[in-house]
């Protein structure tokens, strides 16, 4: 599964859950401020180089999340570029018009989902969402019943991919051929996703389920097995983002 938390050693798994909250914050508000389509550019380098180096991900693992999120940002791409008005004409074919204030706009747009996504994924594959929920709940006192929810929400997205590849697989047992031309990939596409909400709201009746006969949400609090250690480094590194952020806020 592309999507989901794997143990590791890497500098991103050494990291603390809110630590790295912070600064997956601070990259999302960074990616809202630039406005540039090279400024977009260079800011989603140094995050896959970051994925890349600093939480080990494999070039399978990026490119799988490249692909998947490709499949909204191209046609956002294209879209975007043809109905965004500018001054400076690129390309001219009859009415049709492509101004390269329309392409750098564009181009911003779509760089900023590939920086969003990665970077959420890299977050969800090193961030254990046991610890997550005890730092939500130790150090920030939020409410257990919402930091379960978060976490439960990071079970179902490996959740959901599984149920796709089962999905698909079983189309393939029963000859289903891929579709050809858009309308057919259209209603493959609607039937698809129909079938994988079908399933995941099955999914959440389960748990839902098994938590009241649980008596899950019965006591204000609740215990944890599960410690979790805030390195200094970790805090400091944070801070600094966070500084660095605003100090971008202020020039930009």
């Amino acid at each position: 599964m592309l999507i989901q938390y794997e143990k590791g050693s890497s500098l991103l798994h050494r990291y603390d859950p809110l630590s790295k909250l912070v600064i997956l914050f601070c990259t999302a508000v960074i990616a809202m401020l630039l406005d540039q389509a090279w400024q977009q550019a260079v800011f989603l380098l140094l995050c896959i180089g970051q994925a890349r180096y600093a939480g080990h991900m494999s070039g399978r693992q990026l490119l799988g999340g490249i692909r998947l999120i490709a499949i909204v940002a191209v046609p956002y791409f294209i879209l975007t570029s043809l109905t965004v008005q500018g001054e400076t004409v690129w390309l001219q074919w009859g009415s049709v018009s492509v101004t390269i204030e329309a392409l750098n706009a564009a181009g911003a747009m779509t760089l900023r989902m590939f920086t969003l996504f990665l970077t959420s994924m890299a977050y969800i594959i090193t961030t254990d969402p046991r610890e997550l929920v005890a730092e939500l709940t130790r150090r920030l006192r939020v409410p257990y019943r919402f930091a379960f929810g978060i976490s439960a929400a990071l079970t179902f997205i490996p959740l959901l991919e599984e149920e796709g590849n089962h999905i698909l697989a079983a189309q393939q047992v029963r000859g289903h051929r891929p579709p050809k031309g858009l309308g057919s990939r259209i209603s493959y596409g609607l039937k698809f996703v129909s079938a994988v909400l079908l399933n995941a709201l099955r999914r959440v009746q389960q748990t839902a389920g098994a938590m009241e006969s649980k008596g899950f949400g019965a006591y204000p609090d609740r215990t944890y097995r599960t410690e979790v250690n805030m390195p200094s480094w970790a805090a400091v590194s944070a801070v600094i983002y966070v500084l660095a952020t605003v100090w971008l806020w202020w020039i930009v």
